[in-house]
C-alpha cells in the first residue's frame, strides 16, 4: 500500500525589512584612497593626463585580486608612461616597484572567442602587498587622436561597493571645443576661464560601501557619477559612428551573387531577411580585431566575406550589406551588451559596447552575433535596452521581454514499477530568449557523455539514475529548438509498502522546481534585473495496479505581483495527471 505525501511546488516570497545599518561589518576587498587626475583638452580633442591615486587593500581577497594594477590605453591612438608606483605599509614603510615589475601585455582572450587587439596593458606589479597596505601609482597618459575625430568624451562611476577618499579632477579644456559636464553626487564645476581654455575641477568622496546585491543591473545605471561629452547629444555620437560605417556597408558583385543565391525563390521580403539573417548567424564566425581604430570602425563587407569572420560591428556590417543589396534598408544600432538598462544625459561611449541591426520596414531587431537565436528574437541581455540607431538619427528601444514570448513547456511521462524503479520521457520546446542559452548548452554538449549530463540535470533534485538526451539541431534557426530524453530512476521511497513519495522531476531541460531559488529580494537596496518568463509543465505518473493512493497534492492557486504559480493534480486510477503553469 503506497502514500503520497503532500507536496506543493511554489514559490516563497519572504518579507524581510533590513536596516542599511546590517551593511555596517561589510568590507570591500580595496577601498579607493587619495587621488588627483588632471586633463588638458585641446582643440583638436587630444588629451594629456596625469594621474596620482593610492588604492586600500581591505582583505586577503584584495591582495590576491589586486596586488597588481593594470592601465589598458590603444596603443595605436595613445601612449602610457608610468612614473612611479610603490606599496606603502601601515607602518610608513615603502616597497618600490623596479622597472622590471612593470610590464606591457596585450589583450588576452575575450569570453572564449579569439580576439587579436591594439589594447595594450601596463601592469604594474606590487612587492610586499598585505592587509592594510596602500599601492600608489603616478602616470602620464598622451591621447593623441581621439576616438572619434574632433570630440572628446570622459565619464567616470563611483560604484557603491567600494569606498572613496578624496577624488579629485581638474580639467583644463580649450574654449574651442564644445564640452558639456554633468554630475550626480560630485561637487565642483567652472573655476575659471583664461589664456583661452575652461578650468573645471570636481571632488567626490564616498564613506559607506555596500555588498553587491544578487540580479543587480550595472551600478553605472545608478551609481554617482562625472561626464563630460562634446557631443550635443546622442544623437550626435551616433552620426559619429555612422561616418565610420557608411561606406563600409559596400555592395560588391561577390555580395550581391551570395544575397540573391540565399533568397532564390523567396518574394516575401521578411522571409528574404530571415535567410539572409541566418545565414551570417551560422557562416560568420565571431572574430574581435581592433587594430588601429577598429573599436569603433570596422571592416568593409567585401573583406568580411572573404575571411567569413568579424566581430559585432563587423556582423552588422555584412548583413547590411546583404539587405543592402536586396533593397532592403538597415540601420546600425548601438547598444550595451551586459546589464545597463539606461543612457546618460550627456553622450558618451558609455554603456555602448556592442552593435546590432534594425530592420526599420518590419521594426525587427537582429543581432547575428547571437548564432543561437532564431529571427525574431533576441537574447536576454539585448532585450529591453535604449539603443541608438545611427543611420536613422534616432533613439529607440529595443522589445521587452515578454511572459509569453518566452517559454519552456515540458511534457513527462514517468511509469513507477512495484519496487519503486522508474522509467521514463520527457519533451521540452523553448521559445524566445530561451533559445539562446538552451541551444547554446546543446550545442557545447555535443560529444558529451551522457552519463555526466544527465547526473547533472538530476543533481539539483536529489535524485539519481540514468538516461539519454537527444537534441533537435541547435545550429537549424529554422525549426524549434526541442529536446527529448529517456530516462530510469532510482526509487524515492520505499517499496513495497506504505509510504510517501515527492513528485519526480525526471530528465528534463529545466524545472519549476528550481524557481524556488529565486525568490525576489525584498531588503534589495537598487534595481534588479526582471527575467519575464513562463514556464509549464505537464506530468503524467503511472503507479502499479496494485498501489493504493490515498492521498495527492492539493491543487495550488498563487498570485503575488508579477508572479503567478498556478498547479492542478488530478487522480484517475492509478494514473496522476499534474499540470504546472509558472509566470
Amino acid at each position: 500500500m503506497i502514500h503520497l505525501n503532500k507536496f506543493q511546488c511554489s514559490v516563497l516570497i519572504v518579507v524581510t525589512l533590513i536596516s542599511k545599518d546590517v551593511y555596517a561589518d561589510y568590507i570591500p576587498s580595496i577601498s579607493i584612497g587619495t587621488s588627483n587626475d588632471s586633463y588638458v583638452v585641446n582643440a583638436d580633442a587630444s588629451v594629456i593626463q596625469t594621474s596620482e591615486s593610492f588604492i586600500k587593500i581591505e582583505t586577503q581577497s584584495g591582495v590576491d585580486k589586486h596586488g597588481k594594477r593594470s592601465v589598458s590605453y590603444n596603443s595605436k591612438l595613445e601612449s602610457i608612461e608610468i612614473l612611479d608606483a610603490y606599496t606603502l605599509q601601515p607602518d610608513g614603510k615603502k616597497f618600490k616597484v623596479e622597472k622590471d615589475a612593470i610590464r606591457t601585455t596585450g589583450d588576452s582572450f575575450s569570453s572564449g572567442a579569439p580576439m587579436f587587439s591594439e589594447t595594450k596593458h601596463k601592469v604594474v606589479v606590487y612587492p610586499n602587498v598585505k592587509v592594510g597596505s596602500m599601492l600608489y601609482l603616478k602616470l602620464k597618459s598622451i591621447q593623441r587622436i581621439p576616438t572619434f575625430k574632433g570630440h572628446y568624451f570622459f565619464a567616470q562611476y563611483f560604484s557603491p561597493h567600494y569606498r572613496y577618499k578624496n577624488q579629485t579632477f581638474n580639467f583644463a579644456v580649450s574654449d574651442k571645443l564644445p564640452i558639456q559636464f554633468d554630475s550626480k553626487g560630485v561637487n565642483g564645476g567652472l573655476v575659471k576661464q583664461a589664456n583661452h581654455k575652461k578650468y573645471y575641477e570636481f571632488s567626490f568622496s564616498q564613506d559607506i560601501a555596500l555588498p553587491l546585491q544578487d540580479l543587480e543591473v550595472d551600478s553605472d545605471d545608478f551609481s554617482p557619477y562625472l561626464i563630460a561629452s562634446s557631443f550635443k547629444d546622442q544623437i550626435e555620437l551616433g552620426n559619429a559612428y555612422e561616418k565610420g560605417v557608411a561606406d563600409k556597408i559596400n555592395v560588391t558583385p561577390e555580395i550581391k551573387d551570395l544575397a540573391d543565391t540565399l533568397t532564390l525563390g523567396i518574394v516575401d521580403k521578411k522571409e528574404q531577411v530571415e535567410a539572409l539573417y541566418n545565414w551570417v548567424s551560422k557562416n560568420i564566425r565571431y572574430v574581435a580585431i581592433y587594430l588601429s581604430n577598429g573599436g569603433v570602425v570596422p571592416h568593409t563587407a567585401e573583406m568580411i566575406l572573404k575571411n567569413q569572420y568579424g566581430d559585432c560591428k563587423d556582423h552588422s556590417v555584412i548583413l547590411a550589406a546583404l539587405l543592402k543589396s536586396k533593397g532592403i534598408d538597415s540601420s546600425s544600432a548601438l547598444i550595451n551588451l551586459g546589464d545597463n538598462y539606461s543612457l546618460p544625459k550627456l553622450a558618451v561611449m558609455t554603456p555602448h559596447n556592442h552593435v546590432i541591426n534594425y530592420i526599420p520596414s518590419l521594426d525587427t531587431y537582429l543581432d547575428s552575433t547571437a548564432q543561437f537565436s532564431p529571427y525574431g528574437t533576441l537574447p536576454f541581455s539585448d532585450m529591453d535596452k535604449p539603443v541608438i540607431l545611427t543611420s536613422l538619427g534616432k533613439l529607440a528601444h529595443t522589445p521587452i521581454p515578454k511572459t509569453d514570448e518566452n517559454t519552456i513547456t515540458t511534457d513527462v511521462h514517468i511509469l513507477i514499477k512495484e519496487d519503486g524503479v522508474m522509467v521514463g520521457d520527457s519533451r521540452s520546446t523553448v521559445t524566445g530568449y530561451y533559445n539562446d542559452s538552451f541551444r547554446a548548452n546543446a550545442s557545447s554538449s555535443q560529444g558529451m557523455d551522457d552519463i555526466d549530463r544527465v547526473r547533472s540535470r538530476l543533481r539539483p533534485y536529489g535524485e539519481t539514475g540514468s538516461g539519454k538526451i537527444v537534441e533537435t539541431n541547435p545550429s537549424d534557426l529554422n525549426k524549434p529548438f526541442v529536446e527529448n530524453s529517456t530516462f530510469k530512476l532510482d526509487p524515492k521511497s520505499n517499496f513495497p509498502g506504505p509510504g510517501a513519495i515527492t513528485v519526480p522531476i525526471g530528465v528534463t531541460i529545466a524545472s519549476i522546481a528550481s524557481m524556488a531559488q529565486e525568490q525576489p529580494d525584498e531588503s534589495a537596496q537598487f534595481p534588479s534585473i526582471c527575467y519575464s518568463k513562463t514556464m509549464v509543465e505537464n506530468y503524467t505518473l503511472k503507479f502499479p495496479s496494485n498501489a493504493k493512493i490515498k492521498r495527492i497534492p492539493s491543487n495550488v492557486s498563487f498570485k503575488k505581483g508579477q508572479i503567478s504559480y498556478v498547479a492542478s493534480y488530478q487522480l484517475k486510477g492509478e494514473e496522476i495527471f499534474i499540470k504546472r503553469t509558472f509566470k
